[in-house]
């Protein structure tokens, strides 16, 4: 079985990396007025929670790293 803190890592990666994409596709909708039909405020408002939650699980891998490899 693979340690928390490595899932969680990984998981933290991914929704960062999500977060970041809904910053671009935000900051591309000021410019173009939409995105996929939703403003730009829609789209920075997603990449703020995606980010947080990335953080969250960081400090959740932090957190179990301490662990051993059983659960």
């Amino acid at each position: 079985m693979t340690k928390k803190s490595h899932t969680l890592k990984k998981l933290s990666a991914v929704v960062g990396s999500l977060g970041v994409c809904t910053f671009l596709l935000g900051w591309w909708a000021e410019y173009r007025g939409f995105v996929f039909g939703f403003e730009s405020r829609v789209w920075y408002n997603d990449a703020i929670i995606l980010l947080l939650i990335a953080i969250w699980l960081k400090l959740g891998a932090i957190y179990h790293k301490e662990e051993k490899g059983t659960m």
